[in-house]
């Protein structure tokens, strides 16, 4: 029945999850995503993340007028962690295709930064500039995404030289193919993620484990800096 199981995990990853699917999970789960995030402890593990000593020099820039963007922000608890994590508030502009996410989102951030730019959208189209931003992040959307690396690519366009991209993923794994039954996602080992930023000519580029608990046995972190 396992073998089974997998075996169907990896046929419905040759498409990935359309829009409309994703939308629809994420929609029903917004009204208790930060309670199931807590519950997880991934909201300290957030913390510990960008305390991290591979994250942590990079964020040594940011300041109040500092840009950050998060893609699929969700219900803002990267951002969150992220500005907990430094000493200033910054302005912050977040993505995603959830309006009831982005709800939740403007209520956890809103006297949290400088300024908040919540968009309903798509993060393999972003609604910005090139190079507008000092530092852009992520949490769980690269696995719903057919094409990594492009996905990257769009995030990298919005960045500044010489910032950081920052992110977080599932790592591929039995307890990612059980999740994948209902969340949609794909799992990754550290070298394949690696390899996603090191493709799109992202420097300093490091994969690691981060966090206690559910996080460490379950998620990797990423961290790399766009050439100047």
């Amino acid at each position: 029945m396992l073998l089974n199981t997998i075996s169907q995990t990896l046929e419905h990853w040759k498409a990935a999850p359309s829009i409309e699917t994703l939308r629809s999970i994420y929609d029903a789960s917004a009204h208790q995503w930060q309670n199931n995030l807590a519950r997880l402890g991934q909201l300290h593990n957030y913390h510990l993340l960008f305390k991290n000593q591979a994250v942590c020099p990079y964020l040594s820039h940011l300041d109040q007028a500092s840009k950050i963007l998060d893609c699929g922000v969700g219900t803002g608890a990267f951002s969150l962690a992220l500005l907990e994590s430094v000493a200033h508030s910054a302005h912050v502009s977040g993505v995603d295709i959830s309006y009831p996410m982005l709800t939740q989102a403007q209520q956890i951030l809103k006297n949290r930064c400088t300024t908040l730019d919540l968009r309903c959208g798509d993060i393999r189209r972003l609604p910005f500039a090139d190079e507008s931003f000092d530092a852009v992040i992520f949490a769980h959307v690269l696995e719903h995404m057919a094409e990594p690396v492009e996905t990257l690519r769009e995030m990298i366009r919005v960045l500044k030289p010489g910032a950081p991209l920052i992110g977080s993923v599932t790592r591929k794994g039995l307890g990612q193919v059980f999740m994948s039954l209902h969340w949609h996602n794909r799992g990754y080992t550290s070298n394949q993620l690696a390899s996603f930023l090191q493709a799109t000519g992202l420097e300093a580029v490091n994969a690691f484990d981060y966090g206690t608990g559910w996080s460490r046995w379950m998620c990797l972190a990423a961290v790399g800096v766009k050439p100047r």
